[in-house]
């Protein structure tokens, strides 16, 4: 797989995670595919035990399609900022695909703007599946 290429392969999942000195977690998502479960969503938020539940298989081709139209498998393994912070949010993504994926986490630093804001759309359709599953 060349630099900055979309992996090969089916999806496998998707995984946000944030926290803070507060909030452990501050925000987590994770889309997970299996021919035997299907799509799966789990998710947390501000302390929360994790909520784990069947979504419809069309969640996948959604965060897969936002995946490629935001170029987020162009993420960096880490970003820094651009000054040292004691405290603040530390985050990860991961995306796994069958030929490979992507792992990356900061800590008080952001990938650039247009990366950002694939992760907040990504973020934001799963947050729309945990709100309508109804938990």
């Amino acid at each position: 797989m060349s630099l900055g290429a979309k992996p090969s392969g089916a999806f496998k999942y998707y995984e946000y995670g944030s926290s803070t000195m507060r909030e452990y977690p501050h925000e987590y998502y994770r889309l997970e595919y299996s021919e035997k479960e299907g799509a799966v969503l789990s998710w947390a938020k501000c302390n929360s035990d994790e909520v784990r539940v069947n979504v419809p298989d069309e969640a996948v081709q959604t965060v897969d399609s936002l995946i490629s139209s935001y170029k987020l498998y162009r993420l960096k393994k880490t970003y820094r900022p651009p000054f040292k912070v004691l405290d603040g949010t530390q985050w990860h993504v991961y995306i796994s695909y069958e030929g490979g994926g992507v792992s990356c986490s900061a800590d008080n630093a952001w990938p650039p703007e247009n990366l950002k804001e694939g992760i907040k759309a990504v973020n934001a359709y799963l947050a729309s599946l945990a709100k309508a599953s109804g938990k």
